[in-house]
């Protein structure tokens, strides 16, 4: 063999040596970048069905609520009935009677009866006697569809957006199929309903070069969920990559630099610093005066989570989500509850009657985890099991039997449970009579209508009068105005929170304000002046 053939051979023996190994790691990198991709899609697909339930379970409930109205369907008491119905569920757009072919009545527009609005007939029918229309027009906006859902002359309407409606900033498209219809009733924006029912058909194994796949059934109904997201392009075309692998030392270093960058991408993402930040003690607790609404006094404070990232104030709506999905939201609550009674502590053990309450995770409702830390952190601490209350959200309710047994424990040991931003999740009025709760704390939402919308501000004295007739009391959320506070408090509401007594506070400014208003209680009056 002549020394110009053994050279090339060596030349080409070191390029395979040298190239091979990048190429199968930069295969491997693709393939599991593909992998990861289909999971995390699959994942997605999970959350998808988990709100499609969710929707489903409150429409059905709402028919079933329906039919329990006594006396005749469409009299003034059945109307009644059939707006509270409409206002206790979240998805439940309007509800009503049909029969004979039409609609009847409805809690939207009353007496329909004389429009004769046909109610073909329906797309689906279950076992148990649920009847399903998937496409209906909405009398207000024919532009717009409903989802009808009726059983034995009862019906409520749901938007079929609510079945797709799932936060998600990469907007993948979402479809929802009627398993046993084989039809897709809801899609989200990007989404074909043929390409998506096709996908469904496929159990999500299709072969595109543009799109990912991923099917979810529910364990308890004909639902089926399909989303989609694009194919993770890491690399680029193999023909650009490959000119690039002609210099072994430039695609080395061109590897080593891009596995640098996704380990720097992962250290500055959003989770692997908030986990960092937790782990630290570096979140910090501010706290929301609740003030007696008869005397203006601040009976107690709630204790909120906040993070401060590179200067910035981090909302709590950005980063407890990420929490709860990342499995962070137990620690977090440990460490505010930690931070809580450093800072609180003394006030607590001084005045028996003053109180902190927690904002408590859905996976601490299932299970004794957190009472079990929260009897640590109180024993020996001289701080009374009734000082630190358990603020529960109705998102939380989804698993009932675990809730309920949790709630019962925590309220066993002393602890009053309340219930947060109430009207704006998942459960009934008529599901509360299932819980024994000590207050209901009714959401911002509602407060910031009354005394302005005559016609807007019809949800929140339901909610009162609710209370009042199930015995627990009330705190009245984002208070901003004088007009609320007269209105809130002639109607037996006993506390409130906002802005209109005070800001969430840092532990420094709460004392300086407890300071104030016991100053302001101890001086003297001037004397009543008459007429």
């Amino acid at each position: 063999m002549s020394r110009l053939s053994v050279t090339s051979a060596y030349i080409a023996l070191t390029c395979v040596a040298t190239l091979a190994p990048v190429l199968t790691s930069v295969y491997a990198a693709r393939e599991n970048a593909l992998a990861r991709a289909q999971r995390d899609l699959q994942q997605f697909a999970g959350n998808a069905i988990i709100r499609s339930e969710l929707v489903s379970y409150q429409a059905f409930t709402a028919v079933a609520d329906i039919e329990r109205i006594p006396g005749d369907k469409c009299s003034a008491e059945h109307a009644d009935a059939l707006r509270r119905i409409a206002f206790s569920y979240r998805y439940v757009q309007d509800a009503g009677a049909y029969g004979g072919g039409i609609y009847r009545c409805s809690a939207l527009l009353e007496d329909v009866a004389i429009q004769r609005r046909a109610l073909p007939e329906p797309d689906w029918r279950s076992a148990d006697g649920f009847l399903v229309w998937f496409h209906q027009k909405v009398p207000l906006d024919v532009a717009r569809e409903t989802l009808v859902i009726g059983r034995n002359g009862s019906y409520v309407s749901v938007d079929p957006q609510s079945y797709v409606d799932v936060i998600d900033p990469a907007g993948r498209p979402i479809a929802v199929v009627n398993v046993d219809a084989g039809k897709v009733f809801a899609v989200s924006s990007g989404g074909d309903a043929d390409e998506m029912l096709d996908a469904w058909r496929r159990a999500g194994k299709v072969d595109n070069t543009d799109w990912l796949y991923a099917v979810a059934h529910s364990s308890t109904r004909p639902l089926g969920v399909v989303v989609k997201s694009h194919r993770p392009r890491i690399f680029g075309e193999w023909s650009t990559l490959l000119a690039g692998w002609l210099s072994a030392g430039i695609v080395v270093g061109a590897t080593l630099g891009w596995l640098s960058l996704r380990l720097l991408s992962h250290e500055r993402s959003l989770p692997a610093r908030l986990e960092r930040a937790i782990r630290r003690g570096q979140i910090d607790v501010h706290y929301q005066p609740v003030i007696r609404l008869r005397d203006r006094v601040c009976i107690g404070v709630e204790a909120l989570a906040r993070w401060r990232l590179d200067g910035r104030m981090i909302a709590p709506d950005q980063f407890v989500p990420v929490a709860e999905e990342r499995g962070l939201i137990q620690p977090l609550t440990d460490l505010v509850l930690k931070k809580a009674l450093q800072d609180l502590g003394a006030l607590l053990r001084a005045n028996s009657a003053f109180h902190v309450s927690l904002n408590v995770g859905a996976a601490d409702l299932q299970t004794d985890r957190f009472l079990r830390v929260l009897g640590g952190a109180l024993a020996g601490s001289g701080i009374r099991a009734h000082q630190v209350c358990i603020e529960a959200t109705e998102r939380s309710f989804l698993d009932a039997e675990a809730t309920r047994q949790t709630i019962a424990a925590f309220r066993g040991a002393g602890h009053p449970v309340h219930i947060d931003d109430f009207g704006t999740g998942y459960s009934s009025l008529a599901y509360l009579q299932n819980f024994r709760v000590d207050v209901l704390k009714i959401d911002k939402s509602f407060i910031d209508k009354i005394a302005h919308d005559a016609a807007s501000s019809i949800v929140a004295p339901h909610i009162i009068a609710m209370a009042h007739a199930l015995g627990v009391e009330i705190v009245a959320e984002g208070i901003e105005h004088e007009s609320q506070a007269d209105y809130l408090r002639q109607r037996g509401v006993q506390y409130g929170q906002g802005w209109l007594f005070a800001k969430a506070l840092s532990a420094g400014a709460l004392a300086e304000y407890l300071r104030a208003q016991a100053a302001n209680a101890d001086a003297p009056r001037a004397p009543a002046t008459t007429a």
